[in-house]
């Protein structure tokens, strides 16, 4: 019985043959019609630490800077894309280097803002020198910088040791998770009894020393900066009474943008002040404040994996008939209901 015929032995001859050159012109670099032998990489992002820890990439990040270095630190190559790409399923960034091993550095929303910029600017020799800077002013006489206008979505991503393939074809060499570094703060003054209050009788600010991020997110030694009301009116919020009912209560609403908040190493104060008092109303750590509301994110199991996945924050205190803290009525941070404990809050 015969197995093979002569002209399938032929065929199969054929087929080697046609195989071996393809694969000889492969890793002989020669390119002919044999087929598409370049090697094409390209890097992901992601966007999912958040409070719904979904990812929110497409939606929220507008532009991406990636800088990407060898391992030795050194930068070979940059890259930035933005607008509707970036909103489209699967987006990810074509990156042209040689085969290999890279760290991998992003900053998203600098095309966008002119709060932020980085230290060595758009082509730093050494992943050392990518450094992200937030915009502050000095007044004359004034004892610290300040920061008073609405800041940008600020993103930053960092990924070590992603290895590059030697090998033919496309790559998605890694995907690269981001964190968000800017954050809302809203702080909400209401009279203990509903009567209406001047949003020009009070003043707020958030002091830190947070205005100078690493190429892996860490912050650097800054001077202290005292953020400042970008926005502030009278309006009219609601609140629950403690039944099923909700009332709204004439408030005065002050926004506070800041830079990433960082819990070891840093402390920064939350400050309410009247025009007409010599002391401030309080003063309170901001950071202590805020985690009272952890319970909100259950999938943040570390107290800086809440600070970094929350990015927006709704304080209500209330106010007495001496324009003082009524601090008996408790503070509410965003849907919990805090009763001071101790001075430290």
């Amino acid at each position: 019985m015969k197995l093979f015929d002569r002209r399938s032995l032929r065929f199969a001859a054929a087929m080697f043959a046609a195989t071996t050159v393809a694969l000889a012109s492969c890793d002989s670099a020669i390119y002919d019609d044999e087929g598409d032998c370049s090697v094409r990489y390209h890097v992901g992002f992601r966007y999912k630490k958040n409070v719904l820890d979904v990812d929110a990439f497409a939606s929220q990040v507008k532009s991406v800077s990636l800088f990407v270095f060898d391992r030795n630190g050194t930068l070979v190559a940059t890259k930035t894309e933005s607008g509707e790409a970036l909103a489209r399923e699967g987006y990810s960034m074509q990156v042209d280097v040689a085969p290999g091993r890279y760290d991998l550095v992003a900053w998203c929303g600098l095309t966008e803002s002119e709060a932020f910029s980085l230290v060595g600017g758009a082509r730093p020799a050494r992943k050392e020198d990518l450094a992200c800077r937030l915009a502050r002013e000095t007044p004359d006489g004034a004892a610290a910088a300040r920061c008073d206008k609405p800041l940008d979505a600020l993103f930053h991503g960092y990924a070590e040791n992603v290895e590059f393939p030697d090998t033919y074809g496309d790559h998605v060499a890694g995907v690269v998770d981001l964190t968000k570094n800017t954050n809302t703060v809203r702080v909400i003054l209401q009279h203990y009894n509903g009567r209406e209050l001047d949003k020009d009788d009070f003043s707020f600010t958030v002091t830190d020393d947070n205005g100078l991020m690493n190429y892996d997110n860490t912050l650097l030694n800054d001077e202290i900066i005292v953020y400042g009301e970008c926005k502030k009116q009278s309006g009219e919020v609601s609140l629950p009474d403690g039944s099923r009912t909700v009332t709204s209560i004439s408030s005065v609403i002050a926004q506070i943008d800041l830079a990433r908040l960082v819990k070891q190493g840093h402390a920064p104060e939350l400050t309410v002040a009247c025009k007409d008092k010599s002391e401030p109303l309080f003063r309170l750590p901001l950071i202590d404040l805020l985690l009272c509301a952890k319970g909100d994110v259950p999938y943040a199991k570390e107290d800086q994996d809440y600070l970094d996945r929350q990015d927006n924050y709704n304080l209500i205190f209330f106010i007495d008939d001496e324009n003082g803290w009524y601090a008996k009525g408790g503070i509410w941070i965003n849907s919990w209901h805090v009763m001071r404990q101790s001075s430290d809050l």
